[in-house]
């Protein structure tokens, strides 16, 4: 059951794991922002320290991958963000920071009890149906490496919003009605800073090694026939997995074919 609840920076930190605790260096939690992930980049651009994390009651100028505008409703769902700092040594390892976030979301999410998949790059999905995206975003800096993690996760979404969002969706809310265990919004963003924070850390040692098992288990798109819409074509395509680089290994016309996340838009063939 998901309680009706404000959010409240002292509860969640009551919330947080001591590790987290320790590492999180700030937590802002506003009532409205343009962006979450706006608000932490450039934080860490002025020089903050890692972790640093925003978490928002509403988002005026919510996105998506390429752009795409989020739904951010005010007093209904979850939008936080949390930044970092990796050494530009490690850059060639950020292709697959987006894929290892969605597995430490999903791990989570299981253990609420939500059977969580993951659509490549970035979406976690309940029964082909959207219920949190993510927006890994970098910037180089000297030698480091200013990363932001933005999570957008529908815990209680309104009904009026349910027409502008453009694709079929699902929130925690729904998921866990018949859960006896008391959720509000303070606990999960807790749960999620836990997690991430942890994970990350994981990420900077151990690289996507660390997570490859759970996305190979996690992962909804293999063996599934989808829809790519290319700068110049649309078509259908059979998905094979990810490759070494994190690209898209797809079958069209019987030969394998790789895209990177920037160059399509890809979605669930609704005739298979």
């Amino acid at each position: 059951m998901i309680e009706n609840s404000l959010l409240d920076k002292l509860l969640i930190e009551a919330d947080l794991s001591e590790p987290a605790a320790q590492l999180l260096t700030e937590l802002r939690v506003l009532e409205v922002t343009d962006s979450t992930n706006n608000w932490v980049m450039n934080c860490l651009r002025q020089g903050g320290e890692e972790f640093i994390a925003c978490i928002a009651n509403q988002q005026t100028a919510g996105r998506g991958r390429n752009g795409k505008v989020w739904q951010s409703p005010s007093n209904a769902n979850i939008y936080m963000s949390l930044g970092t700092v990796f050494d530009v040594s490690r850059l060639s390892q950020m292709g697959g920071l987006s894929l290892a976030c969605g597995v430490m979301v999903a791990r989570l999410l299981h253990s609420m009890g939500v059977s969580a998949q993951l659509k490549w790059p970035n979406d976690i999905l309940v029964d082909d149906k959207k219920l949190a995206g993510i927006l890994v975003e970098t910037r180089i800096k000297a030698k480091q490496v200013l990363v932001v993690v933005g999570i957008g996760l529908n815990v209680k979404m309104p009904a009026h919003k349910a027409p502008k969002i453009d694709q079929p969706w699902i929130d925690l809310q729904t998921l866990l009605a018949a859960n006896e265990i008391n959720l509000n919004r303070n606990i999960i963003a807790a749960q999620l800073l836990n997690t991430l924070i942890t994970g990350l850390l994981q990420y900077q040692k151990n690289g996507f090694d660390s997570f490859a098992d759970d996305w190979k288990k996690f992962d909804m798109l293999r063996g599934r026939s989808v829809i790519i819409k290319t700068h110049e074509d649309e078509f259908d395509a059979e998905v094979l997995g990810v490759n070494a680089a994190f690209a898209l290994r797809v079958k069209v016309n019987n030969k394998e074919t790789i895209f990177h996340a920037a160059d399509i838009k890809l979605k669930l063939n609704p005739a298979c």
